[in-house]
């Protein structure tokens, strides 16, 4: 039966092209805005390249600091590497890693010998890196906890500024000038993209060669400048590993006549993303209210137009109904045939949506993934998305489910409105 429907609606599609191409660009327009939401959001959230261990990973960004009593005299900002000492020993930790950032953003590098330079956004980070995050080395290997411990003059590269400095992705052992002294390559990795910015540079070095590394406070040691990156183990209980970093605070200020206020965290690195504001936890229920009411509006909108549509297009129709129910239709079958038309618009719909979406994206430039972000650190390097955050089935089917359910009541709401009438009334209707 199904096959007749889809053979009726196929017809019925070429009859009324018109109708038809507002259906299906209406459709596809729809499924194409929340796709590129969900997308957004896939890229900020999802295990994706090198943050596959993003479900087993934990945050620590932001460290807030009072006088016991006084919590209006506060001081903010990151961690120092006393916290590491908090932390190495908690129960179901993998592996932890720290980064500070180079301040001022951007140095140059170039090749002895050759008077070309450009400027690269360097990290520095912990040997603890390269588990919790794992980019795909093309040559060579990370650096090693001895050669970080020995200040040594190393780095790891990503791919392109390994082509620019060498013109080939082969430079493990190679020489390269960075702030005019030599520093060895380590290993070259896969481009990291900044629409992961906790792990994003073009250079990698140890982290003690940062002139940051050891910053304390004079009035508490716990603030510095450094992120920590918590992996829990196999087990992947991040929940005990939270619970554990909280209780190891909160004996660290058992006695002290200071607060170190976590403010919330660790946070779950899916989430640590929208933690802008280095006093205060996000507001991850008006976030994602915001995001309810975007795609709400994006899905019901376009539903309602359409609605309207198929009323229009039903009370065109009232008399062919009556005839078919004079010989002997069923208005579960009419109904039935209204259903499978809406369906097949909606698959032609979700097809120009997911074609729509894709242009949407790779044409809007940077800008599209920090959209949602309430601060943008315009010192990474332009972001690009690769195959793997935009070919995801699971973003694609959601998408198209949200449609097809809208589509789908948008379509039967006035197909059974219509068909409420006697044979009689959908007979003499527009005669």
């Amino acid at each position: 039966m199904w096959k007749i429907y889809l053979k009726q609606a196929w017809a019925m599609l070429r009859q009324n092209r018109l109708f038809s191409s507002i259906y299906v660009v209406g459709t596809g327009l729809s499924i194409a805005l929340t796709m590129t939401v969900f997308i957004i959001f896939y890229v900020k959230t999802a295990p994706i390249y090198p943050e596959y261990n993003r479900d087993r990973t934990v945050v620590l960004k932001y460290l807030k600091w009072y006088p016991s009593g006084q919590p209006d005299n506060w001081h903010g900002a990151g961690f120092s590497l006393d916290v590491a000492g908090l932390l190495d020993s908690l129960p179901r930790l993998e592996a932890m890693a720290m980064t500070c950032e180079n301040v001022p953003m951007g140095c140059r590098v170039g090749v002895p010998g050759q008077k070309q330079v450009f400027d690269v956004h360097t990290l520095y980070v912990s040997v603890g890196f390269w588990q919790v995050f794992t980019p795909r080395f093309l040559s060579g290997k990370p650096f090693t906890e001895a050669e970080d411990q020995a200040r040594s003059h190393t780095a790891v590269i990503s791919e392109s500024t390994a082509r620019r400095l060498f013109a080939t992705e082969d430079a493990a052992g190679r020489t390269f000038l960075y702030k005019g002294h030599p520093y060895t390559v380590s290993g070259v990795v896969e481009d990291v993209s900044s629409a992961t910015p906790d792990a994003v540079a073009d250079v990698w070095m140890p982290l003690s060669l940062s002139d940051y590394v050891d910053y304390r406070d004079r009035q508490n040691p716990l603030m510095g400048n450094l992120t920590y990156y918590l992996l829990a183990d196999a087990s992947g209980d991040k929940e005990e590993l939270k619970q554990a970093v909280c209780e190891a605070f909160r004996r660290h200020n058992a006695g002290r006549d200071v607060v170190n206020d976590l403010m919330g965290q660790p946070d779950d690195a899916a989430l640590s993303s929208f933690r802008t504001d280095p006093l205060a936890a996000p507001d991850l229920g008006g976030l994602f209210r915001s995001l309810l009411y975007v795609v709400l509006a994006l899905l019901i909108i376009p539903a309602v137009n359409l609605s309207g549509m198929i009323a229009s297009r039903m009370d065109r129709r009232m008399a062919e109904l009556g005839i078919r129910q004079a010989y002997g239709a069923r208005r579960s079958t009419l109904l039935g045939q209204v259903l499978w038309e809406n369906l097949l618009l909606t698959l032609l719909g979700a097809v120009a949506g997911l074609a729509f979406c894709y242009v949407i994206v790779l044409t809007s430039g940077s800008w599209i993934l920090t959209l949602f972000d309430a601060q943008v650190n315009t010192d990474l390097p332009i972001p690009f998305l690769t195959m793997e955050m935009l070919f995801n089935p699971w973003v694609f089917l959601c998408a198209f489910g949200l449609c097809l359910v809208l589509n789908v009541v948008s379509a039967l709401l006035p197909a059974w409105w219509g068909l409420r009438h006697t044979i009689v009334q959908e007979l003499y209707a527009k005669r």
